[in-house]
């Protein structure tokens, strides 16, 4: 298993898209930055000229997640922007996670479009540990990429704004680490059906739509039917993964935490199973 995971760790490392996809996202950063800087910008001046342009709304579950992706700052106008403001816009607006999920859907696939999983397949007795060392290494890459987010952030913070203020840093550590679970419970799902269905076209693609909320129609469609059958105020998004990551909020609480950590945990130990229960009995 220890061979496992060094040779994948050693394949990760040795692949361009690792440092094409990190280039781009570094780029991506400093862009999202940039910009947040001129709406906010943008905002005040508008505010300034009509002071009823901006009140507060409170909208529903179902609202706050949007079809799209939208990198929106929680800031109210005056107040000064803070890197944990920054933060959760992106990982909200799941801005961050569409550069992750495309990896991890390339890096699961690699071994099995060249042809080296054929190599190596037979001289391992149970070939589920070739997936359970694929599942570990996506951990570590999610870890290293939300640290190398989180600091180019911070870089890109001091250039735009000129200042630098954190935020609150409780919230912010629960939020990161809480996000970083769900991120990774996302990447062992586009793992697991980049495996089943061996195409990395449908695995992209489905991979891009769980970024873009897409599965929300599917959600809706099927909080009617459950409706129709007399359970009342039922919503699904609440129970997955796509959904505690758009749900969670700036001051997560314990109990909120806490769910969203043990719908990581089903939903990441759920599909790592059955990709490796699939891999293992599949003709390679």
């Amino acid at each position: 298993m220890l061979n496992c995971i060094r040779m994948d760790l050693y394949r990760m490392f040795r692949m361009k898209s690792f440092f094409v996809i990190g280039f781009v996202l570094l780029i991506g950063i400093f862009f999202s930055t940039s910009m947040s800087v001129t709406d906010y910008n943008m905002m005040k001046e508008e505010l300034e000229n009509n002071p009823q342009a901006y009140e507060q709304e409170f909208l529903s579950e179902e609202e706050l997640i949007n079809i799209g992706m939208n990198v929106m700052l929680p800031t109210k106008i005056g107040e000064t922007v803070t890197v944990y403001d920054q933060v959760y816009a992106n990982l909200n607006g799941k801005f961050i996670t569409i550069f992750m999920v495309i990896f991890a859907v390339l890096f699961s696939s690699s071994d099995l479009s060249s042809g080296y999983i054929k190599n190596i397949g037979g001289q391992i007795e149970n070939r589920g540990k070739l997936i359970l060392s694929k599942a570990v290494v996506l951990f570590g890459y999610t870890v290293l990429t939300m640290i190398f987010y989180f600091i180019m952030q911070i870089v890109a913070q001091g250039v735009y704004y000129k200042t630098l203020e954190m935020g609150q840093l409780k919230e912010l550590m629960m939020y990161i680490g809480t996000q970083t679970l769900l991120h990774y419970a996302l990447l062992l799902i586009c793992m697991a059906i980049t495996i089943i269905a061996q195409s990395k076209v449908f695995s992209m693609t489905t991979a891009v739509l769980f970024c873009m909320n897409i599965m929300v129609i599917l959600y809706s469609t099927i909080d009617k039917i459950v409706a129709k059958f007399g359970v009342k105020d039922f919503n699904l998004v609440r129970y997955t993964v796509t959904g505690r990551m758009s749900l969670l909020t700036m001051t997560p609480s314990a109990k909120e935490c806490g769910w969203a950590i043990l719908i990581a945990a089903l939903f990441g130990l759920g599909v790592t199973v059955l990709s490796s229960q699939v891999f293992r009995k599949r003709d390679i």
